[in-house]
């Protein structure tokens, strides 16, 4: 990115109520916090113990009391730390604006591709996969056949879209492979992290909905509904044909049983185990996941345990004493 006035950078957040303070030509290359701040950057400041120990020649992005008490150059904005996605956005050369398909990837014949998609090296799209515009498939991301994905998403490297369910019925012969029939449909928007699995469905569709964004090593199983707008964090699983409604937060390492329904703008805790339907607006934790209050008095009650212990034997060696007399 090359640089750009104070100036010219406000007219790009394009909102009214942000303004210039200061030398509207000073001349910016990047974003920085305040340790790393120089004249060119743009320190994006909170919180006015950052200021306290920041060169006066470093231009900031911060509200407007912020200036009165400083002689900064910058960008007075109500909510800086709303604003700071799109300043990184403006300032980073941002892989959604790369196109086409590398020659280093491995396309189907029968995949289709929007030209305005862009397809990394030793990437794979397989056969009757969609790719829409805008979309990112990064180096060694893999999508097997019946996988469409929306407008504007990014596949991280090492995620795999569309392998099998884990589906297998007992019998006397031993376990016999169910096959799976279905794909994996993406919404628009959704970013899938690094390492990430999703399986196809057995004869309908894994579904991703938009908005979505899903960390690094996730496991998503067969015929799963995701809503829009969830957030699944690192080392989550989620156990096949589960629902998990709208606005839905799992937390690192929270798991749900298959065949469950989450609520929408329910909020899973790390590492809680779920194993029954959780109705909307719920915040759970632990295992068995339960109402997050109920929880942490339990784990406080369960620290008292080995000093319980002791005073009901104590009680029980008196009751016995008593009872003797």
């Amino acid at each position: 990115m090359s640089e750009m006035t104070l100036a010219s950078l406000a007219e790009k957040l394009k909102d009214e109520s942000i303004s210039v303070s200061g030398d509207s030509n000073h001349k910016i290359k990047r974003i920085a916090p305040p340790e790393n701040a120089d004249s060119e950057s743009l320190c994006v400041i909170w919180d006015k113990k950052a200021l306290e120990n920041l060169n006066h020649e470093i231009p900031i992005a911060a509200p407007g009391e912020f200036f009165d008490e400083s002689n900064h150059d910058g960008i007075i904005c109500k909510n800086p730390r709303a604003l700071l996605p799109k300043f990184a956005e403006i300032f980073t050369e941002h892989k959604r604006r790369l196109k086409g398909i590398n020659p280093k990837a491995e396309i189907s014949p029968s995949a289709k591709i929007s030209p305005e998609a862009y397809i990394a090296p030793f990437a794979y799209v397989g056969d009757n996969c969609i790719v829409e515009e805008g979309t990112v498939i990064e180096p060694h991301a893999v999508l097997l056949e019946n996988v469409h994905v929306g407008k504007n998403c990014i596949i991280h490297s090492g995620a795999v879209i569309g392998c099998d369910g884990f589906g297998f019925e007992r019998t006397h012969e031993g376990l016999i492979k169910i096959p799976q029939m279905g794909g994996v449909l993406i919404g628009d928007d959704v970013e899938i992290g690094a390492c990430t699995t999703i399986d196809r469905g057995t004869m309908s569709d894994t579904v991703i909905g938009s908005g979505t964004k899903i960390d690094n090593q996730v496991q998503i199983g067969h015929n799963v509904h995701v809503g829009k707008n969830c957030i699944i964090c690192s080392m989550s699983g989620i156990g096949g044909s589960s629902v998990i409604d709208d606005n839905v937060t799992m937390s690192v390492q929270a798991g749900i049983t298959d065949h469950v329904h989450i609520g929408a703008n329910t909020i899973i805790a790390g590492r809680s185990g779920v194993t029954n339907d959780l109705p909307a607006n719920s915040v759970v934790s632990g295992f068995p996941a339960r109402p997050h209050n109920e929880a942490k008095r339990a784990l406080v009650l369960a620290a008292d345990l080995p000093v319980l212990y002791k005073r009901i034997r104590m009680l029980e060696k008196k009751v016995e004493a008593l009872q003797k007399s």
